[in-house]
């Protein structure tokens, strides 16, 4: 049974594909696919009447440098100080975020500690409200005893004007009876 295009593709790696066509002969330069390059290795093998082209040993993997040398001017060293810019910026952005979420609850639990100091202000001021509405209804108790009081007072010292005129009109009548019996009588 004969491989297909697909199953060649799906059990091996591009490279060990391309060392394949190098073997057979291929020019892997304007192959663009797994699949067609593999399309290309079946045909080839046809051609060449093989049954199975053994896998290709590979070589240790190459290393890769983690870091390309950078000079001074080039384009590359511009890169690198844009990345290592925008990795600063990204850093400070993050610290901005935890310092914008540390204001953030902090300021929570400000207008928590506000909102029940207003409640506990509101309460008071209500507090003193009622006890002087009380003192001001009690000062009119008084106020509304005191002049009852008053007018008894005013009655009393009115009735007493009336008899003390009363006693000096009685008064005067005797005397000036006295003096017309003493003179004339």
């Amino acid at each position: 049974m004969t491989e297909t295009a697909e199953e060649l593709a799906a059990e091996h790696t591009r490279r060990e594909l391309e060392g394949m066509a190098e073997k057979l002969g291929i020019e892997t330069l304007g192959i663009g696919t797994k699949t067609r390059l593999a399309e290309a290795i079946i045909k080839a093998k046809e051609k060449a009447g093989a049954k199975k082209i053994p896998k290709p040993k590979m070589e240790a993997p190459v290393k890769m440098q983690t870091k390309p040398r950078i000079g001074k001017k080039g384009v590359l060293s511009k890169r690198a100080a844009i990345d290592d810019k925008a990795k600063e910026m990204q850093k400070g952005v993050r610290e901005m975020h935890k310092g914008i979420e540390a204001q953030i609850k902090e300021n929570e639990e400000a207008v928590a500690k506000m909102d029940l100091g207003v409640k506990e202000l509101q309460n008071a001021m209500d507090n003193k409200a009622k006890d002087l509405q009380k003192g001001v209804r009690e000062m009119h108790k008084g106020i509304g005893a005191q002049i009852k009081e008053n007018e008894e007072a005013a009655a009393k010292m009115d009735l007493g004007v009336k008899e003390l005129q009363n006693d000096i009109k009685e008064f005067q009548d005797e005397t000036a009876n006295y003096i017309k019996d003493f003179y004339y009588g």
